[in-house]
């Protein structure tokens, strides 16, 4: 399974899901054609979920903000081993 994350640019945040979330549908999104990268962007498959939270910890940095998982696919918070 692939991990991904969604970096959203109005409303700095950034989300970490699974690649078989339907809010994700393996780094697609729901309305891709529709938004298209308006609101933010896609970053993934990460083979694992480490490589998808260190990627997704330094665009946050960036941005002054920590990741966030998404309460359908991710609802257990995952830590680093």
């Amino acid at each position: 399974m692939n991990y991904y994350f969604y970096a959203y640019l109005r409303n700095p945040k950034v989300t970490l899901h699974r690649g078989n979330c339907r809010f994700c549908n393996d780094g697609k999104g729901m309305q891709p054609k529709k938004l298209g990268y308006i609101t933010g962007h896609w970053k993934g498959g990460y083979p694992s979920f480490e490589l998808a939270l260190e990627a997704a910890h330094r665009i946050s940095q960036r941005l002054g903000i920590e990741p966030v998982y998404c309460q359908r696919c991710l609802s257990q918070k995952m830590e680093l081993s």
